[in-house]
């Protein structure tokens, strides 16, 4: 036989407050609790003339509406750090989006750090705690976290809990405890919590235009520095435990290049040297950069690529092949990625594309742009040359012209 759980007619106010209690005492903490406004909706509705301030006496009375007590805590410097993801919408180069601010707060310094990302996932939750780290000089004893699933990988029964794996390394790593709190216990990382508040509302209520995600931080970065001029973290440091090395936080997954000499990570394309089509490698991913390995050695580098079938091209990743293929230049995709040098080409070397692929090798260990403008420079210089040194039979010929038309005009004297 199956319990009804909908809310039947109430014979008095006080039958239907004292339901809502038994409910609440059934599920314990939950987000389906009757409002006072609720409360006095129902009880108006069915026909009840009893004012909205006294059925919110009742409910305090039933409900013993005691406000929870708790006991003041004092951490030595060092010891105690607390951490947390707020939300915060930007617009970034015209684009509204939602980013993620990973904040770090220690309450007895009085010491806030935040950095902006696109997400909140566990490649962020272990860049945060590297770059932190890396800010204050050293790791805290002990961190505290609430139950977000990149720090808990699931419930043991009803108090404990068992942590993601990933999370132990970077405990273990460093040397901190993790301290995990109750479910909707949020003042056992008060502090934390008034930090996200407080960070986001003297951040970016009146600034929140910005040409990238990187100004955004910068202005973070600022407005942090003002925040923090009053806390005691150059004393705090002095207790902090020194890391011997950075935690080198990576995903690695084996990938074949196909013959566009392309591999594939995730959804996105990258470019790899062109001997290695067919070959398998070794790609690390880490939060905002790919290394690619092939027998121990690192071949090339890219910046991870953000959305769904992008590329990332190295032209440099072609010469060998485009040396043998020199008519497929013009068209090429890795060309037309770059467009100042795509540019180049069209402009001074498209009837010798040879000489432009031999000055892509003689340059190729210098930065892009440093090769752009060896390129320009080299044509502007040959196209001088060609308009004011001018071919030897041509100006015999033209001087014999003067000659004559002197002779003819002039009675024969040489000017």
């Amino acid at each position: 036989m199956m319990m009804s759980n909908t809310i039947s007619r109430a014979s008095s106010p006080n039958e239907l407050i004292q339901s809502e209690i038994e409910k609440t005492q059934q599920l314990g903490p939950h987000k389906q609790k009757l409002t006072t406004t609720g409360i006095f909706e129902i009880i108006h509705s069915e026909g009840f003339d009893i004012g909205k301030p006294t059925i919110l006496n009742q409910v305090k009375e039933k409900r013993n509406f005691h406000k929870e007590a708790f006991i003041r805590q004092e951490y030595p410097l060092g010891y105690r750090a607390e951490f947390d993801f707020g939300e915060v919408k930007l617009s970034i180069n015209g684009t509204v989006k939602k980013y993620m601010l990973a904040i770090f707060s220690a309450p007895t310094s009085g010491f806030r750090w935040a950095r902006l990302y696109e997400s909140a996932n566990q490649k962020v939750l272990m860049d945060a705690h590297i770059h932190f780290f890396n800010s204050v000089g050293g790791v805290y004893n002990t961190i505290v976290y609430d139950n977000m699933k990149n720090v808990v990988k699931r419930f043991i029964g009803q108090h404990e809990k068992e942590l993601n794996d990933e999370f132990i390394k970077l405990s273990l790593f460093y040397g901190f405890t993790p301290v995990v709190t109750n479910s909707y216990s949020g003042n056992e990382k008060g502090h934390v919590e008034k930090s996200v508040r407080l960070i986001r509302n003297k951040t970016f209520t009146k600034n929140y235009k910005f040409t990238s995600l990187e100004s955004a931080q910068n202005h973070l970065d600022t407005c942090l520095n003002q925040l923090n001029e009053s806390s005691k973290i150059t004393l705090e440091k002095r207790y902090l435990k020194q890391p011997f090395t950075d935690y080198d936080y990576f995903v690695v997954t084996t990938q074949k290049v196909n013959k566009y000499s392309f591999i594939q990570v995730e959804s996105n394309y990258y470019s790899v040297p062109d001997y290695l089509v067919g070959k398998q490698v070794t790609v690390k991913r880490y939060l905002n950069e790919l290394k690619v390995i092939h027998k121990g050695h690192r071949v090339c580098t890219h910046e991870v690529k953000k959305g769904v079938k992008a590329y990332s091209i190295n032209i440099k990743h072609y010469l060998r092949t485009l040396s043998r293929k020199p008519k497929d230049l013009q068209h090429s995709v890795a060309l037309q990625s770059i467009p100042r040098l795509h540019r180049c080409f069209i402009l001074y070397y498209q009837k010798d594309p040879k000489n432009f692929i031999h000055l892509l090798e003689k340059y190729q260990d210098q930065q892009i742009q440093v090769i752009i403008n060896h390129l320009e420079t080299k044509a502007l210089a040959r196209r001088q040359e060609q308009v004011i040194t001018l071919p030897t039979k041509a100006v015999d010929a033209a001087r014999l012209q003067v000659q004559a038309y002197s002779q003819l005009h002039l009675g024969g004297k040489q000017i």
